[in-house]
C-alpha cells in the first residue's frame, strides 16, 4: 500500500474549469489543486506518457493552488497489479479500489472533514485519466460504502457538492457531480427513510440534477426571443450562424462583476481575433423583469462592444426556466449548430478553447446584425 500526501492533480493534469462569478456561499478549497507526484507515479510508473482518456483535462500546471499548511491524515492507496500497464487501466483500478482502506464506521476518519476533503480531491483527480465507463460503478460503490454511517454519508454529499458543483471550485465539473447525485438519490432514500432530512436532501439533489441536465454540454441550447437594439425581435437560433461559433453571455448591467467580465472579454485577444476573422459572434443578453430593467439596458448599451449583438429578454429565460443562471454573468459557448460546447464557463476557459481549436471563417453573418 502507498500513502497519498495532500494533493489533487494526477499525472500532471488538472481538471477544468473554474467558474464565472461568485457562489452564494464562500468556500475554501485547500485541497483543490496541488500537484501530486506519488499518485502520478502510481498511475504511470514510466517517466512520461499521454492519457488515453477522452475526458477533457486542463493542461496548465501553473495555476495550482498552494498546498494546505495543516497536516492532514492520508488514505492508503491500493497496490496496482503489474499486469495493468496503461495509465487508463491503472487509473481504472485505483478509482475502483481507492476507498478500500477506509472503513466508514471508523468515524474518526470518515467524519474528519480535512481527511475526507483531501481524499475526495485526490480521488476525483483520477477521473480524467480513467475510462469514463468505469466512473459510475466506482462512485456507486463509494456511496454504498458511506451508507455505513449516515453522518459520513452527509459529509461526503456536502464535499461532492462543494468540489464538483460549486462554480468557484478549481475542480468544478457538473458531469462528475451528476455521477454522485445519481448515487445519492438511492442512498439518502435508504439512509434517512421516514425523516425530514431525507426529503430535504433529495429535493436539493434533484434540483441540482435538473439544473445540470438543462442545456447540457452536447445538447442544443434552449431557444428564446430577445429584443434587439433597433427594437426588433430575434431568436437565439437566428443569431447562431452555420459559419461561426456563438458566445452567449447572460449579464446584468448593474452587476459590477458582470461588467468586469464584459471588459475582460472585450479585451480578450483570442476572442477579438475570432470576431475579426468571422468565426465567432457574441450575443449579450440582459434578462430583466420589468419596465425599468429595459430602461437600464438601453441606458447602458454603450458599455458593450459594438461588434456584439445586444439583446433584452423580458423575463422569458426565468419564467420558462430555460436556463439556470446560478451566478452572473453566465457564459455559454455554442457551436455552429447551436449545441453547447462550454456551459457556465469562465473567460479563462473560453480563451483556452479559442486558442486551442478555433476555425477562422470568412465573415458572412456577423455584420448583418451589428446595428440591430
Amino acid at each position: 500500500m502507498r500513502t497519498l500526501p495532500a494533493a489533487c492533480a494526477a499525472i500532471g493534469m488538472l481538471m477544468a474549469a473554474p467558474s464565472v462569478g461568485a457562489c452564494e456561499e464562500v468556500f475554501v478549497y485547500p485541497y483543490g489543486r496541488t500537484v501530486q507526484p506519488d499518485i502520478e507515479t502510481l498511475v504511470a510508473p514510466s517517466a512520461s506518457f499521454e492519457s488515453t482518456s477522452d475526458a477533457p483535462v486542463a493542461p496548465a500546471l501553473q495555476n495550482v493552488l498552494p498546498v494546505a499548511q495543516d497536516v492532514v491524515p492520508t488514505l492508503l492507496l491500493p497496490e496496482v497489479p503489474a499486469t495493468l500497464r496503461t495509465p487508463a487501466e491503472r487509473a481504472d483500478y485505483i478509482v475502483e479500489h481507492f476507498w478500500d482502506a477506509l472503513d466508514f464506521t471508523d468515524t474518526l476518519r470518515s467524519r474528519d472533514r480535512g481527511f475526507m476533503e483531501q481524499s475526495f480531491a485526490d480521488y476525483v483527480s483520477l477521473f480524467p485519466i480513467a475510462d469514463s465507463s468505469s466512473l459510475a460503478p466506482a462512485v456507486s460503490g463509494l456511496v454504498a460504502r458511506a451508507q455505513a454511517d449516515p453522518e459520513a454519508l452527509l459529509l461526503l454529499a456536502e464535499i461532492a457538492g462543494k468540489y464538483l458543483y460549486e462554480q468557484d471550485s478549481p475542480v468544478y465539473n457538473e458531469e462528475y457531480y451528476l455521477l454522485f447525485a445519481d448515487a445519492f438519490v438511492d442512498a439518502f432514500a435508504d439512509a434517512f427513510a421516514g425523516t425530514s432530512l431525507r426529503d430535504y436532501e433529495l429535493l436539493r439533489i434533484e434540483a441540482r440534477r435538473t439544473a445540470i441536465r438543462k442545456n447540457r454540454i452536447g445538447t442544443e441550447a434552449a431557444d428564446f426571443v430577445f429584443e434587439t437594439v433597433a427594437g426588433g425581435r430575434m431568436r437565439l437560433s437566428e443569431a447562431v450562424d452555420a459559419h461561426c461559433r456563438t458566445l452567449l453571455l447572460f449579464y446584468d448591467p448593474e452587476c459590477a462583476h458582470c461588467m468586469e467580465t464584459v471588459s475582460e472579454l472585450s479585451s480578450m485577444e483570442a476572442l477579438n481575433e475570432a470576431l475579426a476573422g468571422g468565426g465567432m459572434c457574441v450575443v449579450a443578453v440582459y434578462s430583466g423583469m420589468d419596465v425599468m430593467s429595459r430602461v437600464t439596458w438601453r441606458r447602458t448599451l454603450d458599455r458593450l462592444p459594438s461588434t456584439w449583438i445586444a439583446g433584452y429578454d423580458d423575463g422569458t429565460v426565468y419564467t420558462e426556466d430555460l436556463y439556470v443562471l446560478r451566478n452572473m454573468p453566465a457564459l455559454y459557448l455554442l457551436d455552429s449548430s447551436g449545441r453547447v460546447m462550454l456551459k457556465d464557463t469562465s473567460p479563462e476557459r473560453l480563451a483556452e478553447e479559442l486558442r486551442r481549436n478555433f476555425p477562422m471563417r470568412t465573415p458572412l453573418f456577423r455584420t448583418r446584425y451589428l446595428k440591430h
